[in-house]
């Protein structure tokens, strides 16, 4: 197992000895342990869904590397195989649409030529009447009729193709979109810190902030008012979010009421007065529901951290998460950012 460790500029990649299955089933026991502890006493629904945010929340809290590795196994191996079953569909595919568009293009130099040559034949048919050059005429036409025939079946397929590689498309895009909300989803989000990771590794420089909202007290609205209510409150939220951070960032939906931003680039000095811009923002909004007879006022918890030299990704997620319960313990509707 490699865990990536920032040493300087540099990404160093140390092997951990794999546990043995009763440590392993130790870690998650205790694991297990406390997110059922956490769950009671913050009377939260023990939901399959809020069990296993919590669960691995835990891991991540506890430093439970080897517990997130193989919660996350068959997740990335299952992501990974849809990945590549899209992309691969989508070359063949692709590959599909360039040979048609060749021979597409060789039928109609075809027909170009065989029009010029009927025209001519069909003069020839006028100016001298002949037996021969009559049945000549006839079989043309018949092979201009099937050759129009064959283009118009060619165009057909096509176009049918260019619906495969727009519906591919589509299903690229809901690997890594979130249906209900439109923001990037958890496999967007994973793909990206490891891609960034890969850059400060690469690179050897740069800095992004990392940011954890939370709405307060979303469970009553589900509780209160039903969850196609909330449904409706998380896109409004989710909306809101893409227009303050589109020019700084990417929104991605983290788990439930959870959202995340990775702001590469941006320090947390530049992303401090958006996220104050936005908080203010939010509990101006008024969010509807019912065809707008239901009106809700809202507000969110927020933490957020800043990569340095000498962080982990997973270090960077820990402190933002921790500064997210600080924010809920210090009241709610306020930001907590780490300092070193």
């Amino acid at each position: 197992m490699a865990r990536g460790i920032i040493q300087g500029n540099t990404v160093v990649k140390q092997f951990v000895k794999k546990p043995t299955w009763k440590e392993a089933l130790k870690d998650i026991c205790e694991v297990a342990r406390i997110s059922l502890h956490n769950i009671v006493a913050s009377k939260t629904p023990p939901l399959p869904r809020c069990y296993a945010n919590e669960f691995e929340r835990t891991a991540i809290l506890l430093g439970k590397d080897e517990v997130l590795a193989l919660l996350r196994e068959d997740y990335e191996k299952q992501d990974s195989r849809i990945k590549q079953a899209i992309l691969k569909a989508k070359k063949r595919v692709g590959e599909a649409h360039h040979i048609l568009k060749q021979f597409e293009e060789a039928v109609k130099n075809g027909l170009i030529g065989l029009e010029n040559n009927f025209q001519k034949i069909e003069y020839l048919a006028k100016v001298t009447p002949h037996d021969d050059i009559q049945a000549f005429l006839i079989s043309a036409k018949l092979l201009k009729d099937g050759s129009n025939r064959l283009m118009s079946d060619l165009t057909s397929v096509i176009i049918q193709i260019s619906r495969q590689e727009e519906l591919l498309g589509s299903l690229t895009k809901q690997v890594y979109e979130d249906p209900l909300t439109g923001v990037m989803n958890r496999r967007a989000w994973d793909k990206d810190l490891q891609e960034v990771e890969a850059s400060i590794s690469s690179y050897g420089e740069g800095t992004f902030t990392l940011v954890i909202v939370d709405l307060d007290k979303f469970k009553e609205i589900n509780d209160t008012h039903g969850h196609l209510v909330g449904d409706a409150v998380l896109k409004q939220f989710a909306r809101l979010l893409r227009e303050q951070f589109d020019s700084s960032g990417t929104v991605y939906r983290y788990g439930g009421d959870e959202f995340a931003i990775l702001s590469p680039g941006f320090g947390m000095d530049e992303i401090i007065p958006k996220l104050n811009a936005f908080r203010t923002r939010l509990k101006n909004s008024v969010f509807t529901a019912n065809g707008g007879k239901l009106k809700i006022k809202l507000t969110a918890s927020i933490g957020a951290s800043q990569w340095n030299s000498g962080k982990t990704i997973n270090q960077i997620i820990q402190e933002a998460d921790k500064m997210l319960y600080e924010a809920k313990g210090s009241g709610r509707d306020c930001i907590k950012c780490f300092k070193e």
